[in-house]
């Protein structure tokens, strides 16, 4: 079977671009199905103007790019409270919006009390920042379902919603029906040799819910995790696409952090383990 591989628009070459037949040119170098829209990085001044929506909605269609996720990520527990509600504004407006593409999920990580930093705080996790998460997310489920559109959630060791557990009680909890897989966020030096037991973990929680794997790959540099090219580091894609095949064939497989030339080979390299 053909993989289902997209990429984050502000992660192509050239990005941010000033206009969108730019950015249609950089996403077509490559042998691509699906894209990761943040129009705040991807786009210069970008400014939420319907029009531009509607040119860039026309243009992806006329290209058959289609986009798997709005990325309207904003930090549900931001210590500043208008920082925090203009987040929720603007994931509305995401929501609002996104049936001009055909796309019905707009995705968001839950955040960190560190602010714009969105690093490790003791506060985030607590059970004080997780009803906030809740009480936020069911917000968001209900105000899409006017539009038909779905809050999509995402953990990271660092946030809110740190383990892939606790993510499974704020599925059950809010009742949301959508989940983006990136194992990597959930890792950090003490754990990162449990990164399979963690794929497995997170298959077993969410399968029929997972729409979105983020790729990464990455090497332990000086005591740290460093990202690189897909298929450079240690992470084992060649299983973790070989289960995706068998239980998961409609997800989309989109490079978050993958740039410049590990673009190019990190495809290449999914393109291999497709077939295998």
């Amino acid at each position: 079977m053909r993989l289902k591989l997209g990429i984050r628009g502000h992660d192509l070459p050239g990005a941010p671009f000033e206009t969108i037949d730019e950015f249609v040119k950089s996403y077509r170098q490559f042998d691509l199905d699906y894209l990761q829209l943040v129009y705040k990085k991807a786009f210069k001044n970008f400014n939420m103007d319907p029009h531009f929506l509607l040119d860039l909605a026309d243009k992806l269609k006329e290209n058959d790019i289609k986009v798997a996720m709005i990325g309207a990520y904003f930090n549900m527990i931001h210590p500043d409270e208008e920082k925090r509600l203009d987040g929720i504004e603007y994931f509305k407006w995401c929501m609002e919006t996104a049936p001009v593409y055909d796309c019905k999920l707009i995705g968001s990580e839950t955040g960190s009390a560190n602010g714009d930093k969105w690093t490790y705080n003791e506060y985030n996790h607590t059970e004080e920042a997780y009803k906030i998460v809740e009480e936020t997310v069911k917000g968001l489920k209900h105000y899409g379902n006017i539009f038909k559109t779905r809050p999509i959630i995402e953990g990271a060791y660092a946030h809110t919603v740190f383990e892939p557990k606790l993510l499974k009680r704020l599925i059950d909890e809010t009742e949301i029906n959508d989940v983006t897989v990136d194992v990597f966020n959930y890792l950090n030096i003490d754990n990162y040799k449990e990164a399979d037991r963690i794929f497995d973990e997170c298959l077993e929680l969410f399968k029929d819910k997972i729409r979105v794997f983020h790729v990464k790959d990455f090497n332990v540099v000086d005591g740290k995790l460093k990202q690189c090219g897909i298929g450079q580091g240690i992470m084992n894609w060649k299983y973790y696409v070989s289960r995706i095949k068998e239980e998961l064939s409609d997800a989309v497989l989109v490079f978050e952090g993958v740039t410049g030339e590990d673009i190019q080979t990190s495809i290449e390299y999914m393109r291999r383990l497709e077939n295998e």
